[in-house]
């Protein structure tokens, strides 16, 4: 009897410890699991994107004349060419290596694409050759459309006896550009003109428009002497439409280079020029919300 006693007594002292611990530290059930929220899961596990591969290329207009279209230093033959040579681009090539070179994914637009740096006639795959450099076409040019001015070997490869385009607001709406490069009037100046071709842009298109003085000009190039007056005209209209809530950048082109930065025919810039040029357009686009 005393040892049954005994046992029933170590058990007393022993149960209620054994039934706190089962309280503390319930057994683990083998098919329990932690719920986590969805949203933290995909976050954890989806593979995490790149800045550059979450950005959306910026699409820019380079708008203007013959100096947007490109070189003048391009020959084949003894002649002007069109079609893609090492000495094509203009400013639109060293701008572009700016913008590959500061990260800045990019997609130029445009309706011509002729002009491009390349080699043997073919593009060179890392330039984007898109552009609206409508070569002699004055400001209303450039408003209204017409039949541009075209290098004779581009006709040829395309098959064609000429190249039109529309006016401004079926470009705008067509390339749909995120910002735009605008140098004009250098073939006839014509503030007016420019003022409501500034106005029509921030009518029709949501895009940041850059917009530049022009180059100095020399002889023997027909009213060189007129730059400074159209230039002095351009500031009026650029705070206008900024006051009225536009996105606009008055951008001053006309300082970036010299007379020395010109080809003899006293209105084209050579490669200096040019890549002074880019550097300016590079740095009013740092601006660019």
């Amino acid at each position: 009897m005393k040892s049954f006693s005994g046992l029933i007594a170590i058990l007393g002292m022993l149960l209620p410890h054994a039934s706190l611990r089962s309280a503390e530290t319930p057994p683990v059930q083998a098919t329990s699991r932690v719920t986590v929220p969805r949203e933290a899961f995909e976050a954890r596990t989806k593979p995490k994107k790149s800045a550059e591969s979450d950005a959306r290329p910026l699409r820019i207009m380079p708008l203007g004349d013959s100096i947007t279209r490109g070189s003048y230093l391009a020959q084949k033959d003894g002649k002007a060419t069109g079609l893609p040579h090492p000495l094509s681009g203009g400013w639109r090539k060293t701008l572009q290596d700016k913008l590959r070179a500061a990260g800045i994914a990019f997609d130029f637009v445009g309706e011509l694409s002729y002009a491009a740096f390349g080699r043997d006639g073919v593009v060179d795959p890392l330039f984007d050759p898109d552009h609206h450099g409508l070569a002699g076409f004055s400001n209303t040019g450039i408003l209204k459309g017409g039949v541009v001015p075209t290098p004779t070997d581009v006709l040829a490869s395309l098959g064609v006896k000429e190249i039109k385009v529309a006016g401004i607001v079926d470009m705008l709406k067509k390339h749909q550009p995120d910002a735009i490069l605008l140098m004009s009037g250098a073939n006839g100046f014509g503030a007016p003109a420019r003022d409501q071709l500034i106005r029509t842009i921030g009518e029709t298109s949501p895009a940041h428009l850059f917009v530049a003085t022009i180059l100095p000009q020399k002889a023997p190039r027909p009213g060189w002497e007129k730059v400074d007056a159209y230039n002095a005209s351009l500031p009026a209209i650029v705070a206008a439409q900024k006051a009225a809530g536009k996105r606009i950048t008055l951008v001053d082109m006309h300082a970036a280079i010299t007379t020395d930065d010109l080809l003899p025919d006293g209105v084209h810039p050579n490669q200096a020029g040019m890549d002074k040029m880019a550097a300016a357009w590079f740095a009013a686009l740092q601006t660019f919300r």
